[in-house]
């Protein structure tokens, strides 16, 4: 059979437009508390659909959130890396080369000689870089830049000017000083600057910072990065910042600083060898030219006296008792001890009166440098130039208050005191020894002697001195000879292999990954607060917390039309038909058999739909051959006479106060001839007490024996207690809860409240559904649509407005 589809005008608490998504029921034979319901718990769908429900506020805070990664990279500064490299010279040359000094420091010192103060302090003072403009454009400005030590007072400034006069003030605004421009800038806190008027042309503010150059020096070399891999001639230096071009600059300026130091220390320390040799070689000259004319002066003084020279025929070796021999070589030698402890108690005496004992000054007596037992004073005196060798070099990069500088003079004031004074002291004592034994010796051997003519002797021993001299003047000057080529053929040990060029491409270019992270923090965060809101969100939007939080059956889904959606209004007219021929199968049969058939429609708060769904299911229910009452039992804002073009009274508060009779108060629609109507009657104060008289039951239970279906639209549940009387009297309820509408707890609240009557709440109908997400499996396939759809009807609320609602008008 056929019908004609017609909308309902809304009211005030049925939905102002018609609704599209569905849900086919999960039990086709079941009421709604025999269900079983959905698994709890959140799921990935419902994280989904509030992703799209909130999609625009997500795609607003990522796009701010990119939007902030993007100007945040306005303030990164580009950071750039130059590399050197640098040679290092193992060894002493080449077995049979060139006399060349030996290596001045192991691989590990060159690493400590780098980042020494003696290389920062000269390039950080060269390349003023103790002063930082604010802004790279004023970087020329600063060239001529130079401080005073003990006047700088570091910080912040700005250099203000103004026309032909500028004005130096602190960052936190107090004028340093003033004056014209093209004079001597900031004397008064350590500056000596001079620039060029030109150059400060067109420019009013200069900020920049100053720090003094050990600060700086300090802060370079933290950014000095060193590699030195083991067993290899080559350390690689690198050397981050902002600026390439004084990256490479600085670099460059470092490595040439570090070869000319390097270099000098080297010839130091070789010109200090060389001094010390030519110092003994004085001294042996001296005491040489002694020799020679000692045994001159002899000669020529016995020259015209006897003597027992024996002569020394060609060919023939003049043979001499041992005792001649060994006599003269132990005289020789208690002279030589004897003149060389004399030596050394003269240095010893001078250092008791304060003068320090020096190297240079010991070495020089020749007994000291080959006895093995002045080993230990040799040591010390190595030990006392090596201490002094480090304090100079230390003093070259601290102060003298630096703790390594006052260590290295604690350790050489005690050599100097105690340890080298102490040793000569030994050593001379030794001599004396050494010297009574071999005078005692010689005593001895003078008695077999004491016949050879005292001439003889004498000029043996002047003889052997010549000879001693001579062999030891020869031996240092050899050694002289050699410390002078090696001073003049010192090279260094260090050569730049590879100089600092100025790079092309920043070395990390963080701003994309910056971009990147800012754009998904913000989407993360966007998602949280997405997912947040619709946890908590107390509007009803999910199936599940129908079935899962209300323990209800659905019942059908009724979808929303978009006017301005892709599909056609036919088909989304298809899917309200189908919603409701589903709400009216799971009804009818969720209902008890035995009993006449009337369910009580309503809300948990106003502007759910109910009345839209009441008068849709009555329809629906007549399309189906079935004798129709609809009763508007919303007595206090009922609309259903208006909606069907009827008159409201007398109506259901007449009957009920028995004023009028039943025949009186029902009345037929247009809408369908299987459909009768029982207005809500007149609006009075104390309509609602009738809804608990005995002549409610009465109504519902003729009417149920007269009509096939009994249908009662009732106030919210919210409105008070009309919803429960009329819930009570029909004995099925059904709830109906709008997307986005409904308060969840304000429907648990009244749900828990019909738990306590004597009602079979047969499930939920869910009005205002879109079919996306977690309701597109409610929907239906229009594929199977009927193709004779007979047009959409419509019917005026009087207003002159007309409401589209596809009702349940097709074949059924």
């Amino acid at each position: 059979m056929s019908g004609q589809q017609i909308q309902p005008v809304a009211s005030r608490d049925v939905a102002l437009e018609p609704y599209q998504e569905g849900a086919p029921p999960i039990d086709w034979g079941g009421g709604g508390e025999e269900a079983a319901p959905e698994p709890k718990g959140p799921s990935l769908g419902r994280y989904l659909a509030a992703v799209n429900r909130f999609k625009w506020l997500i795609l607003v805070i990522t796009a701010l959130g990119a939007a902030g990664g993007v100007f945040a990279t306005r303030f990164i500064t580009p950071e750039y890396e130059v590399q050197a490299t640098i040679l290092l010279e193992q060894g002493s040359g080449v077995a049979g080369g060139p006399i060349q000094a030996e290596q001045l420091l192991k691989s590990s010192g060159w690493q400590d000689l780098l980042r020494s103060y003696a290389i920062a302090d000269p390039v950080v003072n060269e390349l003023a870089l103790f002063v930082t403009p604010k802004a790279d454009a004023d970087s020329l400005l600063f060239r001529s830049f130079r401080v005073e030590q003990g006047r700088l007072r570091a910080g912040d400034y700005v250099l203000k000017v103004t026309g032909a006069r500028y004005s130096l003030t602190s960052e936190a605004g107090l004028e340093m000083e003033s004056g014209a421009v093209g004079d001597s800038i900031g004397r008064p806190v350590g500056f000596r600057w001079q620039p060029l008027p030109a150059q400060l042309s067109g420019r009013s503010s200069i900020a920049f910072n100053v720090q003094t150059p050990r600060e700086a020096s300090i802060a370079l070399i933290k950014r000095l990065d060193l590699k030195l891999v083991n067993g290899s001639n080559f350390l690689f230096l690198s050397l981050t910042g902002p600026s390439a071009s004084r990256l490479a600059a600085t670099l460059n300026a470092w490595v040439e600083q570090f070869v000319a130091v390097a270099t000098a220390l080297k010839k130091k320390n070789v010109a200090s060898v060389a001094g010390i040799l030519e110092g003994q070689l004085d001294y042996t000259a001296r005491a040489l030219q002694d020799a020679e004319s000692a045994l001159e002066s002899f000669r020529v003084r016995t020259v015209t006296e006897p003597s027992e020279r024996q002569t020394v025929q060609p060919g023939i070796e003049m043979t001499t008792s041992p005792v001649f021999a060994n006599y003269f070589r132990d005289k020789v030698i208690a002279d030589s001890y004897q003149r060389d402890r004399e030596a050394l108690e003269r240095i010893l005496a001078q250092s008791k009166l304060g003068s320090a004992i020096t190297r240079e000054a010991v070495l020089s007596v020749p007994m000291v440098n080959g006895d093995p037992a002045a080993e230990d004073l040799r040591k010390f005196l190595s030990e006392q130039a090596d201490r002094e060798f480090n304090l100079r070099r230390l003093r070259e990069s601290y102060t003298d208050e630096f703790q390594k500088v006052k260590d290295e003079q604690s350790a050489l004031v005690a050599l100097r005191t105690q340890s080298v004074p102490n040793a000569l002291d030994a050593y001379i004592n030794q001599l004396k020894l050494r010297e009574r034994n071999l005078l005692a010796t010689i005593d001895r051997s003078s008695k077999d002697l004491r016949g050879i003519p005292t001439r003889t002797i004498e000029e043996q021993r002047l003889k052997r001195q010549v000879e001693m001299s001579a062999a030891l003047y020869q031996n240092l000057s050899m050694k002289t000879a050699e410390a002078k080529l090696a001073d003049a053929a010192t090279v260094p040990d260090v050569r730049i292999l590879d100089p600092a060029v100025v790079p092309s491409k920043q070395t990390r270019n963080t701003k994309p990954v910056i971009i990147l992270g800012a754009t998904g923090a913000a989407l993360g965060l966007a998602l949280f607060l997405a997912i947040l809101l619709d946890q908590l969100d107390k509007r009803f939007r999910y199936p599940e917390q129908a079935t899962d939080d209300l323990g209800l059956f659905v019942l059908g889904v009724v979808p929303v039309i978009d006017n301005k959606g892709r599909k056609s209004s036919a088909d989304q007219a298809a899917q309200v038909v189908e919603s409701f021929r589903t709400i009216r199968m799971n009804v009818r049969y969720a209902a008890d058999p035995n009993r006449p058939f009337a369910i009580t429609i309503t809300s948990p708060g106003p502007g759910d739909g109910k009345s839209l769904i009441s008068s849709n299911l009555a329809l629906s229910f007549a399309e189906a051959g079935a004798r129709t009452l609809l009763i508007d039992g919303d007595i206090r804002r009922g609309e259903l006479a208006k909606t069907f073009k009827i008159p409201a009274k007398p109506g259901l508060v007449e009957y009920l106060d028995g004023t009028a009779l039943i025949a009186e108060v029902l009345h037929p629609t247009d809408a369908h001839p299987n459909l009768t109507l029982l207005p809500g009657g007149a609006r009075r104060r104390r309509a609602p007490e009738l809804l608990a008289t005995p002549r409610l039951n009465q109504l519902i239970n003729q009417m149920g024996a007269e009509y096939d279906v009994v249908i009662v639209d009732s106030p919210p549940l919210g409105a008070g207690f009309d919803a429960y009387a009329l819930a009570t009297a029909t004995g099925n309820m059904a709830l109906v809860m709008r997307a986005g509408v409904t308060d969840r707890k304000m429907a648990a609240a009244k749900m828990a409240v019909v738990d306590t009557l004597p009602v079979r709440v047969m499930g939920a109908v869910l009005n205002g559904i879109k079919m996306t997400g977690a309701y597109q499996y409610y929907s239906y396939y229009q594929e199977y649509a009927a193709t004779d759809e007979e047009p959409i009807g419509r019917i005026s609320d009087g207003s002159g407005r007309d409401k589209n609602a596809a009702l349940p008008g097709a074949r059924s």
